[in-house]
């Protein structure tokens, strides 16, 4: 079982500080391009077994100035039930392309806020993607749900609870009052004991939360609060993710400039916080941003070697085929990855005309398999194995890995690449090596910053 580690030399985290993706996917979305019909039938043809799908609910009621989600401001819940049949419909289009006999491994709902849907909507939409896709028998279907503390109603929680929803994850990001104001998302704490409390109270006993460090006006004190006030609550699963200030994606976050934001220095030293303090707290850290606890599904395929990343985060399903549906949503099936179109009137337009409403994508060669499959095995498992024509192939990359061999964040071996406890800060820094178009897209596409 891996435990959190100290926190690196703030000298090398500065030696090595750039900007990357956080690998998702790979390729990366910004290099997505349009693919076709035909390529898009193709990868559908190509899969086989249990699926699983995301659906991308959009809509909140207030904007989180911190957000990098695809999200549509609403106020109108009946908008969802519109926006239901048109999810229901957008499936029907896929299923139609798909081989017989398919069920359902794994549904993921996210935003946006799921749980703006109304509670009939949540479960007709339910109710019509399993009759498209029956869940697979057994006990190892997964459905879970993003849940927003400060609008969901006990009779939202209930009903995912009724539907059979075996995994909330509650978006949290900090407890202190002065930040959360300043980041648009005023959320009493008690909101959030209230709805473990419900649910837990209904038998549901997963649930995670999020949270995210480097916001305007956080502090070590203040972070440390939310630390504490979140473990009091027990989650299963914790999502600790670094804010990403990207304003020429998110133009609402040009708003949070004119507060001041930790420095590189001061976020390092609040994720090795959160790692000594959750670690002491009985977590055991996964990857790059999550901590779960000792027996959790993610705990245990993390130890076996089987833990996988899609655009859900970390997963136990990543090995399935994931379909997409929604505005924005991205799917990954038989080598092809779908992204749909953002603007809500144009996807409702594609659907409404029967076209499948896929934006961009990317049809993924042989190169492509092999740095993707290396990429996601570094930042799931923290190790790589590479037969000779592999290793041959790759050959440029792994040389270029010298220097954080010597810095002790790798061992290169002949037929492996291991990562070390300090290169596990390092993730993204590791992966981008491999990453065959990051250099020719730095001029145009800009990225997150790694610490």
């Amino acid at each position: 079982m891996t435990q959190c580690v100290n926190t690196p030399d703030p000298a090398l985290v500065a030696r090595y500080r750039t900007r990357a993706p956080r690998y998702t996917s790979y390729p990366t979305a910004p290099q997505f391009r349009p693919v076709t019909d035909a390529e898009l039938r193709g990868g559908l043809a190509r899969g086989d077994g249990p699926i699983s799908v995301y659906v991308h609910v959009p809509f909140c009621v207030r904007r989180c100035h911190y957000c990098g989600c695809h999200v549509e401001i609403q106020g109108n819940r009946d908008i969802g039930d519109v926006y239901v049949d048109d999810l229901l419909a957008e499936a029907r289009l896929w299923r139609a392309g798909m081989k017989d006999g398919r069920g359902l491994g794994q549904l993921a709902l996210g935003g946006g806020t799921p749980t703006f849907l109304k509670p009939a909507a949540l479960r007709r939409l339910y109710a019509g993607l399993t009759e498209l896709w029956p869940r697979v028998p057994g006990e190892g279907v997964e459905l879970a749900i993003e849940v927003d503390p400060r609008t969901v109603k006990p009779e939202d929680l209930d009903n995912i609870v009724d539907i059979g929803f075996t995994r909330v994850n509650l978006g949290v990001q900090d407890v202190d009052e002065t930040v959360l104001q300043a980041v648009n998302r005023p959320q009493p704490f008690e909101l959030v004991e209230a709805a473990v409390r419900r649910l837990r109270d209904n038998g549901l006993d997963d649930v995670g939360v999020d949270l995210v460090y480097g916001l305007p006006m956080q502090t070590a004190e203040s972070f440390q609060r939310t630390l504490d006030a979140v473990a009091s609550v027990k989650p299963t699963r914790i999502a600790l993710f670094q804010y990403a200030h990207v304003p020429w994606l998110k133009p609402a976050q040009k708003l949070l400039e004119r507060y001041p934001r930790p420095d590189s220095e001061a976020r390092t030293a609040m994720w090795g916080q959160a790692r000594r303090e959750l670690g002491a707290a009985g977590y055991v850290e996964i990857g790059m941003d999550h901590f779960a606890v000792p027996g959790d599904s993610l705990v245990q395929a993390r130890e076996e070697g089987t833990l996988q990343r899609n655009f859900e985060g970390y997963t136990t399903h990543g090995g399935l085929d994931l379909l997409g549906l929604g505005v924005s949503a991205i799917g990954y099936f038989g080598g092809v990855y779908a992204q749909n179109r953002k603007e809500r009137e144009a996807w409702r337009a594609d659907v409404a005309a029967g076209r499948f409403p896929t934006e961009r994508g990317w049809v993924l060669g042989e190169d492509d398999q092999l740095r993707r499959r290396v990429i996601m095995e570094i930042f799931c498992n923290g190790r790589t194995e590479l037969s000779a024509a592999e290793a041959a192939q790759l050959q440029e990359p792994l040389a270029r890995l010298g220097p954080m061999v010597a810095d002790g964040m790798l061992v290169v071996e002949a037929d492996a690449v291991q990562v070390t406890p300090l290169g596990r800060f390092f993730l993204r820094n590791i992966c981008a090596v491999f990453d065959r178009y990051l250099e020719e897209d730095a001029p145009t596409r800009r990225y997150s910053e790694t610490a």
